[in-house]
């Protein structure tokens, strides 16, 4: 009688290949930055199906279109909320030779929200513009330095 083997279903870093499996299947997906606060901002993962559709809905935007990359973890969607719970953006990150990298991020009915411009006449009545990042620009730089360093420093 051959002695019973115990299936292994734990992959790379300890994640149970099977229990991700059934998470997918039932609209949930894995992320390694869990919720978290950065600064003045609440950073939420929207982790399932359920969690993109109401950001979509909410904030008027396409997100929902993300939700298979999601789903395939080759893109990831965040909420970015104010300590009281207000949206103020949508982070979206995708997935490139085994890093994270800044894709987009946008407020409600996609306005900009990364970058504010200041306008002025100079000395020869010349109209200059002048753009500067904003908080939510340094927070979604936070947001991809913590999605890409080491899992023992992640939240």
């Amino acid at each position: 009688m051959l002695p019973q083997v115990q299936e292994n279903t734990t992959g790379l870093f300890g994640v149970d290949i099977t229990k991700r499996c059934e998470e997918i299947q039932r609209g949930n997906w894995y992320c390694r930055l869990t919720e978290t606060i950065i600064g003045d901002f609440l950073i939420i993962p929207l982790t399932s199906r359920r969690k993109i559709q109401s950001e979509a809905y909410t904030m008027n935007n396409c997100c929902r279109h993300y939700t298979a990359a999601c789903a395939a973890l080759e893109y990831v969607l965040f909420s970015l909320r104010s300590r009281a719970g207000e949206r103020q953006a949508t982070l979206g990150l995708r997935r490139e030779d085994g890093y994270w990298h800044f894709d987009q991020c946008v407020g409600p009915s996609n306005t900009e929200v990364t970058e504010e411009s200041l306008c002025y006449c100079d000395e020869n009545d010349m109209i200059l513009t002048e753009s500067y990042p904003t908080e939510i620009y340094y927070v979604a730089q936070e947001v991809v330095r913590l999605m890409n360093a080491p899992s023992s420093k992640v939240h």
